[in-house]
């Protein structure tokens, strides 16, 4: 009988021993200034909403501004000989019409040209001439889609394209693809000035994919760079079922961070959560109390690249489930035991 106790006493303070099991503060700190490749959860949910909001047809060319190599129809109202005329714009963004011989037409909107023909009609032919202006075949245009991306490159295409039509044209996000996407759009002066790099625009892609504003799948053109940055990572230990390295997905915040870990063990103590953050030679440590949090109603601490997050343990609830465990190890072995005589 002596030995039978020793023997669950013994059993019930390595069950309790097993419940702090996963690497320490120190192997994970030690790994916070390496970012390691990380599956990203949200990535194929992403890529197919990407799909989904590709555009199905080209949509307004109204903002679209015309340049050489554009195919456009021309129609005026009661005027025969300007009755769907087809005619491509030249290199230098002029084209010749009937009646009204060479027209420049590079620079202006469809709807601009549409105003500066219906004006030199009215000077000689009509009194308010209705005119409009389709563009039936876009120019080749080149647009680079550069980083996360699965198939990154240079494209060539010949009609108005968006944001999420370029994702998609690249083969969607690459798993380690952060959740916003740069756009270096070419500026008017970009031509005669190499100096001039243009406007940097960044698309926040949960934001854009939630379709709450239309106007973020933005129209991309000629000479336009669209850019996915590679996701950060932290790192996750302590009392967490699955520790190691995730990736950080725009904002993400210790109270939404400490869940990464597939769940969290029950002996996990939310009053004693460390944040360790390596800056330069110092090493930065905030301790938080979620549940305190929760009371206050406040946002938890945002994480940063190479962050450790450690989840402490509760000793009550250690010594608790160990011993659960210990007396669910007893029972099984008591009824194997039973089960023999």
């Amino acid at each position: 009988m002596r030995r039978w106790r020793i023997l669950c006493v013994s059993l019930g303070i390595l069950a309790a021993g097993c419940a702090s099991t996963g690497p320490s503060k120190e192997n994970l700190l030690a790994r916070a200034s390496v970012s390691k490749s990380s599956e990203q959860v949200g990535s194929v949910a992403l890529n197919s909403k990407i799909i989904s909001t590709t555009a199905q047809e080209n949509g307004s060319a109204g903002d679209y501004v015309i340049g050489a190599g554009d195919l456009l129809v021309i129609s005026a109202l009661d005027m025969s000989e300007l009755d769907k005329v087809k005619v491509r714009v030249g290199t230098e963004g002029l084209m010749r019409l009937p009646l009204l011989g060479m027209v420049k037409v590079k620079g202006l909107t469809s709807r601009q040209l549409e105003g500066e023909l219906a004006d030199l009609l009215g000077q000689k032919y009509l009194n308010d001439p209705q005119v409009s202006v389709f563009i039936e075949e876009y120019r080749s245009q080149r647009i680079a889609v550069l980083g996360e991306v699965n198939k990154p490159g240079v494209y060539e295409v010949t009609e108005r394209r968006t944001l999420t039509d370029m994702l998609a044209l690249a083969g969607g996000l690459s798993k380690d693809a952060d959740q916003v996407v740069y756009l270096l759009r070419k500026s008017a002066s970009t031509a005669t000035d190499p100096s001039v790099s243009g406007e940097l625009i960044k698309v926040d892609l949960e934001q854009l994919l939630a379709g709450l504003d239309p106007s973020m799948n933005m129209k991309v053109g000629s000479g336009d760079i669209v850019s996915v940055p590679r996701s950060g990572e932290f790192l996750l230990g302590g009392a967490v079922k699955k520790p190691g390295p995730y990736p950080i997905k725009g904002k993400l915040t210790v109270d939404q961070a400490v869940y990464f870990g597939e769940a969290l063990r029950d002996d996990a103590d939310l009053t004693n959560i460390e944040v360790l953050r390596v800056n330069g030679p110092k090493i930065e440590v905030f301790n938080i109390n979620l549940e305190q949090l929760k009371l206050e109603g406040t946002t938890g601490l945002a994480i940063q690249k190479n962050d450790v997050v450690f989840v402490g343990t509760s000793g009550p609830k250690a010594v608790f489930y160990g011993a659960l465990e210990f007396f669910k190890s007893v029972v099984r072995v008591g009824l194997s035991a039973g089960a023999a005589f």
